[in-house]
């Protein structure tokens, strides 16, 4: 049950939503210098324009966010119950009644409102921008032609019974399929087959170019060779093909969800895609974790400056990234399961911050 906000609360949580913007401000500025200094000699190199470097960061910027936004609910945690202690305002609250009880509650709801919105960023702005952004890195630092930098790469489908088709490559701009390989089953019987150089989707319908297509029967096999011809009934369209893009950063949860589901069915080895699939879901509640986490270390640590508890915020996060990685590598190596994978870290984390919330004083 959520207590109704007093003055106290109100004034907490306005400090708490200062200190998250500017810790996120800090965060994302830190992020892109780090970055910038990195890619910068490529970006040299290539003569890359000025304004596309401004888009560049400016399609990175939602998935910066959506990556360092615990880190700033952690900072701001610290700072917050961090600057009441060394003011000796969380003592002027204890002894009016207000416990560390209650401003922990209020920023533990905080903190799983916005575990929330990042969710939903995650699954809405950033598959875009960031398809977006690595499309202009494709094509001006790695030099690859504009049609190609769009392109999605080895997708494979089974979008109705009998159906298989694996293409190379994928132009979703300009609806263009690359290599196309399309077979037809009845059973285990192939009853046909059809391969293309390349396909445009025009009229609903695919006008495929330079290709072969046979035809199984019991006794014969028919085989055409055509420079050009219009398919209507291949079972797939545009729409088809942009749900199965690889790139699991350019994808949400549900869109990730049917690759998997569309990978299992045709035979593949979904393995990694359902580890990244798992962390869809287990990422964004780290922004509720964080603030357990923070809350006690920062009330116990009374008089801490800022440059500490900047510092132990930092070494908290490379600790919590450090345990994800891990159990990402972990998952991908089959050594534990895509959930407890995604969960490891989310776990350790959660045991710490009740430990150290069941040992600070109240």
């Amino acid at each position: 049950m959520i207590l109704p906000l007093r003055i106290t609360d109100r004034y907490v949580l306005g400090i708490f939503v200062r200190q998250l913007l500017f810790s996120l401000l800090a965060a994302v500025i830190i992020f892109i210098v780090v970055d910038l200094v990195e890619h910068l000699d490529k970006f040299i190199d290539k003569n890359v324009p000025f304004v596309v470097i401004f888009r560049y960061y400016g399609y990175f910027l939602p998935y910066i966010l959506y990556l360092l936004l615990p880190v700033a609910v952690l900072l701001s945690s610290l700072f917050t119950v961090g600057g009441l202690s060394r003011t000796h305002e969380l003592t002027a609250m204890k002894a009016s009644g207000i416990g560390l009880h209650r401003i922990l509650l209020h920023l533990l709801v905080l903190g799983i409102l916005l575990s929330a919105w990042n969710f939903t960023f995650g699954e809405t702005v950033v598959p875009y921008a960031t398809k977006k952004n690595k499309d202009l890195y494709r094509y001006y630092v790695k030099g690859v032609t504009r049609d190609q930098a769009s392109r999605r790469g080895d997708i494979y489908l089974r979008n109705l019974p009998g159906h298989l088709v694996h293409i190379k490559h994928y132009d979703p701009d300009g609806e263009v399929i690359y290599d196309l390989d399309w077979q037809h089953f009845e059973g285990e019987f192939m009853r046909s087959r059809i391969m293309a150089r390349k396909a445009t989707w025009v009229d609903s319908s695919w006008r495929l170019e330079r290709g072969k297509s046979w035809f199984f029967r019991k006794d014969s096999t028919i085989f055409v060779q055509f420079r050009q011809r219009i398919f209507y009934d291949l079972g797939f369209g545009p729409s088809d093909l942009m749900k199965v893009r690889t790139d699991p950063e350019e994808m949400g949860y549900w869109q990730l969800k049917d690759f998997v589901k569309r990978l299992r069915s045709m035979g593949g080895d979904p393995h990694k895609w359902d580890v990244e699939l798992a962390f869809k879901v287990s990422m964004p509640w780290t922004c509720a974790i964080v603030v357990l986490l923070g809350v006690p270390i920062a009330a116990r640590y009374r008089r801490s400056g800022v440059s500490l508890s900047f510092g132990i915020g930092l070494l908290i996060s490379f600790i919590y990234f450090g345990f994800q990685q891990v159990g990402r590598i972990m998952g991908y190596n089959s050594m534990v399961e895509p959930g407890a994978a995604a969960w490891m870290g989310n776990i350790v984390f959660l045991i710490l911050g009740a430990f150290l919330y069941w040992r600070v004083r109240k």
